[in-house]
């Protein structure tokens, strides 16, 4: 029998799991579900949740403690919390980043296709509640207490929401799994009065379209957006030298 199979199959992957459990704490960690000094519930209930064993559970969590997403602290008010993801970026993954490149862009050039059809979709399907969900998002972004992890965290919210209003579950978990992809390069972005209004005059004109259930420009305005992100990534993390 020939070797020369027509076909490639992915070899067989030996996963553990706690790197199974590692990953969906991370991902909830960087999509900013988990928010900056958010309590994890302990390794016992942790274990409950994942039906796995307490020893694979603190695994993953030595693993997250390694990256800097979480602390383990002792005493009376001791317990595992999140770390301010945002703050700490530049410590992380600069470097990552740039080694990464053309990964990245491979992963934006992506985005660019999918976020602008999900917003080309959620215009058609969107309900007033989702409408004044985003608008909630928009106005948190403005108000003067806004800390950067939470501005960032809003960005994410703002833009899952769509992905969701799209109706399609397949689009959503693509959303989800880019923004995991591109959010540590996002949190390196500058955060000052300049960049939430920038912010805050594009994400309007992505709910106005979606609003009057302007398909056409809704994918059009999504898709400028996305594109700007990616240039302004490269200019401030990879070309900075």
């Amino acid at each position: 029998m020939s070797t020369d199979f027509p076909l490639h199959f992915e070899k067989v992957s030996t996963k553990k799991v706690s790197e199974f459990i590692r990953e969906q704490l991370e991902e909830a960690i960087i999509l900013k579900e988990l928010m900056s000094g958010e309590q994890l519930p302990s390794e016992r209930e942790l274990a409950e949740i994942f039906n796995a064993s307490r020893i694979t559970v603190r695994e993953a969590l030595a693993e997250l403690e390694s990256k800097g997403l979480i602390q383990k602290r002792v005493g009376a008010k001791g317990g595992t919390f999140i770390q301010p993801v945002t703050a700490n970026s530049h410590k992380r993954t600069a470097e990552e980043i740039k080694r990464d490149w053309e990964q990245m862009l491979m992963v934006f050039e992506y985005r660019k296709i999918i976020e602008p059809e999900g917003a080309f979709l959620a215009a058609e399907r969107i309900t007033a509640g989702e409408l004044e969900l985003l608008q909630n998002y928009l106005d948190q972004s403005l108000e003067p207490e806004c800390t950067r992890e939470w501005f960032r965290a809003l960005d994410v919210k703002f833009h899952l929401a769509i992905a969701k209003a799209s109706g399609n579950p397949y689009l959503e978990s693509a959303v989800r799994h880019i923004r995991t992809k591109i959010n540590p390069a996002l949190d390196l972005m500058p955060y000052n009065e300049e960049v939430r209004k920038i912010n805050y005059e594009v994400h309007t004109e992505i709910l106005t379209a979606l609003k009057a259930h302007d398909s056409i420009k809704s994918r059009e305005v999504m898709r400028r957006h996305t594109g700007f992100s990616a240039e302004a990534i490269y200019e401030r993390v990879v070309a900075a030298d």
